[in-house]
């Protein structure tokens, strides 16, 4: 396999690496040390028989505060969640109202200004999925 993000709209590294308040695709540097208490996502993103890929995890570095804990439950719970309504026929903007309704019952938030995307042939293609409540018209789940 090939790493999709490597050179991608030229980005250098072969994974992102977000740490704590950066929400995606940071960009993983030598001189950046992780210390206990810091949570780190790794999005991983792999070419392989024509498609790509991509997926990513969660780690606490050490022990972490009780609000990345927190902070970490609900994203996770957001996430099962969502998984749960897909089935053909579902809306895709399902999806959005699903993850923003955890978040908010627990004290968070949604971006708006990243979203999820299909995994396919073409990297960062439709469908955009949408984390928080929205009408936007971009398709239904199909078997």
């Amino acid at each position: 396999g090939y790493p999709s993000p490597l050179n991608y709209n030229n980005f250098p590294k072969s994974v992102c690496t977000s740490i704590n308040e950066v929400v995606c695709h940071g960009i993983p540097c030598t001189q950046t040390k992780l210390k206990p208490g810091d949570v780190i996502n790794v999005d991983v993103t792999v070419f392989l028989h024509g498609y790509h890929g991509d997926c990513s995890e969660t780690f606490c570095v050490g022990e972490v505060d009780d609000a990345a804990k927190r902070l970490i439950r609900t994203t996770y719970k957001a996430w099962q969640a969502a998984i749960a309504i897909c089935k053909p026929g579902v809306p895709y903007s399902d999806i959005g109202g699903v993850i923003e309704g955890i978040a908010r019952a627990e004290g968070f938030s949604s971006t708006r200004n990243i979203c999820g995307h299909g995994v396919g042939k073409i990297f960062h293609t439709n469908p955009n999925v949408l984390h928080f409540k929205n009408r936007e018209n971009n398709g239904v789940m199909a078997e």
